[in-house]
C-alpha cells in the first residue's frame, strides 16, 4: 500500500542511533495534470535530480502522483497525522528523535497547501521538520508563523535568489565538487542530510549529482 511518508535511500542512510528520518514528496516541477509543484523553479530545472533514476520509473511515479492527490484534500493534515502517529510512539519507544524531510521531490505548491504543513507542524511539537524550498517570497510573508520545529531551508537556484540573505537565512547552495564546497565555507550535506537541520551556520552545502550533461550549480 502507498505510504505518505516513506524513507528514501539517502533518508535510510541519515536515519542512525539518535534520529529517525522520513521523507515526503510529490512530483517535481508538473504533474502529469498539468499542476506545477515548484512554481519557483529556475535553473535548477536543468537538471533536477528528481526528473532521474529512480523517480522516473513507473511505481514510484505514481506513488509521487498519489501523494500529490491526498495533498489537494481537505483534509490532508488528518491523513498524514494518521501515519505519523505510530511513528511518534516508535521514535519515543526508542529514544530517538523523529525528523521528516516535506518534500524530496517537490515545493510547496501554494500557501493553502503550506498551511495544511503548518497545521501539521504545529500539531506535533516534538517532531522536526525541515523542507529545502525555493518559495522564499512566501515564506518571508509568513515568517511570524513558521513554528521553531520546522526548519526552512532557502534552496538556491530559482528565480526567487534575489530575496535570499545569505547571511541571515538557512540556505543551500549546489557545488560542482567537494572541493568546491569545501573551500566556500558550506557544510556538506550531500551524503547526510541531518546537517539539512543540524547545521549551526545555516549554509548547507550539497554536490550536484544529477545528468551529467545537464550539470548546473549556484557557485
Amino acid at each position: 500500500m502507498t505510504k505518505l511518508l516513506v524513507k528514501n535511500a539517502k533518508i535510510a542512510k541519515s536515519s542512525n542511533e539518535i534520529y529517525t528520518l522520513y521523507n515526503y514528496g510529490i512530483p517535481a516541477l508538473k504533474s502529469v495534470t498539468g499542476l506545477v509543484t515548484c512554481p519557483m523553479a529556475g535553473q535548477c530545472a536543468k537538471g533536477c535530480y528528481a526528473q532521474a533514476g529512480a523517480y522516473v520509473w513507473s511505481n514510484v511515479a505514481q506513488a509521487y502522483e498519489w501523494r500529490l492527490e491526498q495533498s489537494q484534500k481537505d483534509n490532508f493534515p488528518e491523513l498524514l497525522q494518521k501515519e505519523l502517529a505510530p511513528k511518534i510512539k516508535t521514535a519515543l519507544r526508542q529514544g530517538k528523535q523523529l525528523v521528516i524531510r516535506i518534500h524530496d521531490s517537490g515545493d510547496f505548491y501554494s500557501v493553502q497547501y503550506l498551511r495544511k504543513w503548518l497545521k501539521i507542524i504545529q500539531a506535533n511539537p516534538t517532531v522536526i521538520f525541515y523542507a529545502y524550498t525555493k518559495m522564499v517570497p512566501v515564506f518571508n510573508r509568513l515568517k511570524a508563523e513558521i513554528p521553531n520545529n520546522f526548519k526552512v531551508i532557502y534552496s538556491e537556484g530559482g528565480i526567487g535568489d534575489n530575496l535570499i540573505n545569505c547571511q541571515e537565512d538557512r540556505h543551500s547552495r549546489v557545488f560542482p565538487s567537494e572541493s568546491a564546497l569545501i573551500a566556500a565555507g558550506y557544510d556538506d550535506a550531500s551524503k547526510d542530510d541531518t546537517v539539512a537541520f543540524k547545521s549551526l551556520t545555516g549554509k548547507i552545502g550539497l554536490i550536484y549529482h544529477g545528468v551529467k550533461s545537464k550539470s548546473w550549480s549556484t557557485n
